[in-house]
């Protein structure tokens, strides 16, 4: 009996010996791998997998990727006991309504198949129940507005999207591109996430346009409108003075450049190109930026090759613009944030436009704001025209909604409200038509 007490007890020892060694071992292992330079492991080799399976896996991109969005709504609107709400061009107020809203979004915006639709379609949806809009500046791609509201678009990178609208009545989503096509999905959002949407939001009274005028149906019309916007002066921008945001340091690094890069004065030192061995940046001082490299040596990067494909690669070219946009923005202290604009990818190539936004109103120019060109995750190209705004002491009320839609004539328009310059070289609010092309 006690032989047979004693063979009990020596073989739990050993097990427990045995499994002290695998720990100590897996231990040893993981503690290898993170010492590893994960970057320049092939994407599809077994200790790669192995360092993703432990520690998150695409490593690269994670740190690449902060989830911000790279364009944020200018119009979001709920229906709440009844009555449609609303909330337009005004950063802080935008900020609450999508924070109100994104549960609900995120739920609607999960599907992967859109229709064609018809305006009967909508106006029918307008009338069926509760709604909720969202709606951009720009063409956007649907798979990236769903990852940013915390849902998943399968294929939204192939549709581009202005304007969302989630119509609970008919539970289906429509979408308006920017040539002012119309397309539907079906969609459903929990009871308790609309409702939990509709408690914390909040905004003006407002409403559809419906059929009354020539305009899209589903554009807003504010009771009693008195959108009153200041004027816009511009002021000079010196990005070599030491005083100057940030310092140019910060530039340089977003673009991949040291402090201590080369480079050569032009134009008595109002534009100076900084070189490396691969890719050359051209500042001038009034603001006025240009990088351009090859994909095969760049001093930018948004992925490594293998790391991501298809909405993720996309979603990190993008914010690897946003992160140097933001770099530039705080350098030139200019007052104003980017908003993706467009995205067009075409023959391997991704290129990104953006408009810059002051007080959450577009700031239009003769040229885009900012443009950048991708090669797989390799930034080849990069144009951004930084400028400088101060609010004036004069404020113009802008023509409301409800006048525009009545004087909008022929096939069915959308309206906005941005900033133009004038002969003076004061920035002026107005608004304005947009027809099908966009």
């Amino acid at each position: 009996m006690r032989g047979a007490q004693r063979s009990v007890k020596n073989t739990a020892k050993n097990v427990s010996l045995i499994v002290l060694v695998m720990l100590l071992l897996t231990l040893c292992a993981a503690n290898w791998l993170t010492g590893l330079n994960v970057a320049q492991m092939p994407a599809d080799s077994l200790l790669r997998r192995a360092h993703d399976h432990l520690f998150g896996g695409a490593v690269g991109y994670e740190l690449r990727s902060s989830g911000v969005a790279a364009a944020e709504p200018v119009q979001l609107a709920l229906t709440v006991d009844g009555q449609l709400y609303g909330v337009q061009y005004n950063v802080t107020e935008i900020d609450a309504a999508v924070a109100a809203m994104r549960d609900l979004w995120a739920q609607v915006l999960t599907g992967s198949e859109l229709v064609p639709a018809a305006p009967e379609e909508l106006n029918a949806a307008l009338r069926a129940g509760d709604c909720a809009e969202l709606r951009y500046h720009g063409a956007i791609p649907l798979g990236a507005i769903a990852g940013w509201m915390g849902g998943v678009w399968e294929d939204g990178s192939e549709t581009y999207v202005e304007t969302l609208l989630y119509a609970a009545g008919t539970e289906r989503l429509f979408v308006r591109t920017a040539d002012g096509a119309l397309y539907a999905a079906p969609a459903k959002a929990d009871k308790s996430v609309l409702e939990s949407a509709q408690d914390a939001f909040r905004g003006l009274t407002c409403k559809f346009s419906g059929e009354a005028y020539a305009v899209y149906p589903e554009t807003l019309l504010f009771e009693s409108e008195a959108l009153s916007l200041p004027l816009l002066g511009t002021q000079p921008l010196n990005l070599f003075s030491t005083r100057s945001g940030t310092g140019l340091e910060e530039l340089l690094q977003a673009f991949g450049f040291t402090a201590y890069a080369d480079f050569y004065a032009e134009q008595n030192d109002q534009v100076r190109v900084f070189v490396d061995n691969v890719s050359t940046l051209r500042v001038g001082a009034a603001g006025l930026l240009q990088y351009a490299s090859s994909a095969e040596n760049t001093t930018v990067r948004a992925f490594e090759e293998g790391e991501v494909s298809g909405q993720s690669a996309l979603d990190a070219q993008m914010d690897c613009a946003r992160l140097i946009l933001d770099a530039a923005l705080r350098v030139g202290e200019t007052n104003t944030h980017a908003s993706l604009y467009a995205a067009v990818q075409e023959e391997g190539q991704t290129t990104l436009v953006f408009s810059q936004m002051y007080g959450g109103v577009p700031v239009l120019g003769e040229n885009d704001f900012a443009t950048f060109t991708f090669e797989g995750g390799a930034l080849v190209s990069a144009t951004v025209r930084l400028q400088r705004f101060a609010a004036q002491d004069t404020s113009r009320i802008v023509l409301p909604a409800r006048q525009a839609a009545a004087g909008a004539m022929g096939e069915a328009c959308g309206l906005m409200v941005a900033y133009r310059a004038r002969e003076d070289g004061a920035y002026v609010p107005a608004r304005f038509y947009l027809n099908s092309a966009g």
